[in-house]
């Protein structure tokens, strides 16, 4: 018996068509339809909303410029999620890994 598990999480490229800034701000969408900012606060909202779900985050670049433009109750609410477990992130790294990063050595030096 194989037992499989699949772990869905975000892949925002912190650079790749568009700056980082475009990414998270969503402006210059006709290179890359994304709005990081928004991925983020929607998420919490819905996290909120339905107790059942969570969410897995990787870019620690995008969650430190969204985290620190919050109010001090979004960020209560934020911290409320990832001790509950419904809000979980991964690696910790400031971008996510990519082919190129495919060692935890790699993982740790990110």
């Amino acid at each position: 018996m194989l037992t499989v598990h699949l772990i869905a999480h975000t892949h925002d490229d912190v650079g790749w068509l568009k700056t980082y800034e475009e990414y998270f701000t969503g402006i210059k969408n006709g290179n890359a339809h994304a709005k990081v900012s928004q991925i983020l606060t929607e998420v919490v909202f819905e996290l909120q909303r339905d107790p059942s779900c969570k969410f897995t985050f990787v870019e620690m670049k995008y969650f430190n410029m969204w985290y620190t433009r919050q109010t001090k109750k979004m960020q209560e609410d934020v911290k409320k999620l990832i001790k509950e477990g419904r809000f979980e992130i991964t690696m910790g790294g400031w971008v996510g890994p990519e082919e190129s990063v495919a060692y935890y050595d790699d993982m740790i030096s990110n």
